[in-house]
């Protein structure tokens, strides 16, 4: 789900059970929607952009990683191409995780998502992360490293808690979906 068109969604539902109030800890907000609830941070580092966001269905389901990029002005190109390889750095270690994200395509071009396989993998990642969750991408095309999203894991562990708690499901054991 677009990162911009959910929070312009969760602002005109009410609060109801199929919409519950967001929860907010630390750098990271949950709320729930009908049977999705998503965890999503609430800003990047300072000289970065975009949004991190995982999302569950009741019972853990479809569980889903993205990043999604904010470009700073509309007249923006494409911020990575189909074959750039995504890193994901973790307290300034690499991270295997960078591996199994890829960008979504033309559907998104400013979004990349991580094969759902590994979704519990990178919670519990974050979860663990001590100072700073690092998206970049390798520009192929320009021989370059670019860092585009540098975040908090500050409230992490607090906001999965209550989107596993919304949502009925354990992050450590997702069903495979």
């Amino acid at each position: 789900m677009n990162f911009r068109a959910f929070v312009s969604v969760l602002a005109l539902v009410p609060a109801t059970g199929a919409a519950a109030a967001p929860f907010s800890s630390g750098d990271w907000e949950t709320a729930r929607i009908g049977s999705t609830c998503i965890v999503y941070n609430n800003a990047p580092a300072r000289d970065t952009s975009g949004s991190l966001q995982f999302s569950f269905d009741v019972k853990g389901y479809n569980a889903d990683f993205t990043y999604e990029y904010a470009p700073y002005t509309e007249n923006e190109e494409d911020p990575w191409a189909e074959t750039d390889l995504v890193e994901i750095t973790i307290d300034g270690e690499d991270s295997w995780l960078g591996g199994e994200m890829f960008p979504v395509g033309l559907q998104d071009p400013y979004q990349i998502s991580m094969t759902s396989g590994f979704v519990k993998d990178m919670a519990a990642a974050v979860a663990d992360a001590q100072t700073t969750i690092d998206i970049s991408v390798e520009r192929e095309s320009l021989g370059e490293t670019w860092l585009y999203g540098r975040f908090s894991p500050a409230g992490f562990s607090e906001s999965l808690a209550k989107a596993a708690e919304m949502c009925d499901f354990d992050p450590a054991n997702l069903p495979e979906s």
